[in-house]
């Protein structure tokens, strides 16, 4: 069989497998990797090389499918890809066609869809794959397992190839988190080595001339701050601390910051924005809020969580004392046209990270606060998971029973982490970031001359992408920092990054061209997805194994 038909054939059931991220529509990934495993003649001889990872203590019991192909030698490229995909609400009623890409084409001609004017040229040039997943991402997926396929049927095949489909991607990348341990015990019992990070994410073109590799995968952490000031009537305001006040002062410091940009290699973040701000009344009174919350999103690219953190702390200081100095400015004033005097304002900066806050506590108070926060924790994390609560309101539940037990009552900023975190990933990171520049220069000769496409590599993929758990070069210091600060680490949100440390490797993401992901229009260019896709990962396979 062609390797194109090959590729239909398996994403045509891949897309019939649904997988709807978040639900227990995930688990169907397995569905599709039994029936694949029994396809294959060379996992069928060899059942010991094919499995479902399980990812522990997750809440919808989602497994991680896997095969390896055992060839000679040790070294070992690891192709992954996620098995989730968004729903498909936005197809409204044609949604019942939304993974029946022949179909939803033909539907989409008669029926007159809406569609912008590029998505209509793709749609008539015949040139395009349209439907949920098509794309982002079971074509690629499609290409692993079928060049899996192929490559299985090649004698004395030459180093390893170890397939793995990870859940979850769309959400909290719990299967990839989850199968950093699964890549190290395969690694030690059958002594692999790992020499390449392969993703197949689709890529989007700066011009149509040249495909886009990433060589990296841009960092994200969310900072979440819990403001408590002090309460007070309304009609005694100088006798409180607004809360409101202080965040406001934090946020217009730090929303769109330029001081937060980054520029590494050909790529630049944006600056960080704030996503969530409110405060955390839950009646309506005339008193001032005791408590205001607001989280953030940051993408980083060689700075590490310490370093942002660290420089989040310093401006929130400097706001506090802002604000401090406008209310005396206002009490004095305010002074000079009244009577009525409520003596010296007092209030102190005071920034704290929420694992400083949980340690103090916690050698005041012992044992029992210990095992009473983690016991409200596991209360947290089971309505979380029944989507009782959202996972940020979880978060704030978590950081509020927390200050409970704080004997210091004045105002104070509390940052901390919340799920979920993805450091950043360059090959310039590694000491052999050298031989996968040779590669990629070989990979463009390569593609111009066969493909007639030259090659664009942009050193960062800001999609965020399972890249990230790759490798990770930060010190321990950085992994006990986030471990600390983290929200709901343990069993519900886990990241084993003295693991990836250990087993760093280099990343690639080599994909088809895709276009409008997550909506109705989704779509990948044939073209890559049956041809220059494969041949661009054949050319990696055999460079780096062949050797």
């Amino acid at each position: 069989m062609k390797l194109s038909d090959r590729i239909e054939k398996n994403l045509l059931n891949y897309l019939s497998a649904i997988t709807h991220t978040g639900t227990e529509l995930e688990r169907n990934n397995e569905v599709f990797f039994k029936k694949w495993f029994e396809s294959v003649p060379y996992l069928k001889e060899n059942p010991e090389f094919c499995g479902f990872h399980e990812i522990k203590n997750d809440y919808l019991h989602r497994k991680s499918p896997w095969a390896l192909l055992k060839g000679e030698g040790n070294k070992t490229i690891v192709m992954i890809h996620h098995t989730d995909t968004v729903d498909v609400d936005d197809y409204g009623k044609y949604k019942s066609y939304a993974y029946k890409p022949y179909e939803l084409e033909k539907i989409y001609k008669e029926e007159n869809i809406e569609l912008n004017d590029a998505s209509k040229k793709d749609l008539h040039s015949g040139e395009w794959l349209f439907g949920r997943g098509a794309s982002d991402m079971k074509g690629g997926g499609a290409i692993e397992v079928s060049m899996f396929e192929e490559y299985s049927e090649i004698e004395n095949f030459s180093g390893n190839i170890l397939l793995l489909g990870v859940p979850d991607e769309e959400n909290l990348s719990a299967g990839m988190r989850s199968a950093v341990n699964l890549l190290k015990d395969l690694k030690g019992k059958y002594n692999l080595e790992y020499v390449l990070l392969l993703n197949v994410e689709p890529h989007e073109r700066i011009d149509e001339n040249n495909i886009t590799i990433y060589d990296g995968s841009v960092g994200k952490i969310m900072p979440i701050f819990l403001v408590r000031g002090k309460l007070a009537h309304v009609g005694q305001v100088y006798q409180g601390f607004n809360p409101i006040n202080l965040l406001s002062a934090i946020v217009r410091k730090t929303e769109l910051n330029p001081d937060f940009i980054e520029k590494g290699g050909n790529t630049v973040t944006p600056p960080p924005t704030w996503l969530y701000f409110k405060d955390r009344k839950e009646v309506y009174d005339v008193s001032l809020p005791l408590l205001t919350g607001g989280y953030m999103s940051i993408l980083s690219l060689t700075r590490s969580p310490k370093e942002i953190l660290d420089q989040l702390k310093e401006i929130s200081k400097d706001a506090f004392e802002e604000v401090i100095r406008d209310m005396e400015l206002s009490y004095e004033k305010f002074r000079s046209m009244t009577d009525l005097d409520y003596g010296n304002l007092e209030w102190k900066p005071n920034v704290k990270y929420y694992g400083e806050i949980y340690n103090e506590i916690a050698a005041e108070k012992g044992e029992t606060f210990i095992n009473e926060i983690a016991e409200f924790q596991k209360q947290m994390e089971k309505k979380i998971n029944s989507n009782e609560i959202s996972r940020i309101d979880g978060a704030y539940k978590l950081m509020k029973k927390t200050l409970e037990y704080y004997s210091d009552l004045s105002p104070v900023v509390v940052i901390a982490l919340a799920p979920p975190y993805y450091p950043s990933t360059n090959n310039s990171m590694l000491e052999n970031a050298e031989e996968i520049n040779e590669l990629i220069s070989e990979l463009d000769k390569y593609s111009k001359a066969e493909i007639g496409n030259g090659i664009y590599t942009q050193n960062y993929f800001t999609g965020i992408s399972d890249l990230s758990y790759g490798m990770f070069t930060a010190d321990k210091e950085n992994i006990d920092y986030i471990s600390n600060n983290m929200l709901f680490w343990g069993d519900m949100y886990y990241i084993p990054l003295d693991i990836i440390k250990e087993q760093s490797m280099p990343v690639l993401n080599v994909g088809p061209w895709g276009k409008d992901l997550h909506k109705y229009t989704e779509r990948v260019f044939k073209k890559d997805l049956f041809e220059n896709t494969p041949k661009l990962i054949n050319f990696i396979v055999n460079n780096m194994l062949g050797k």
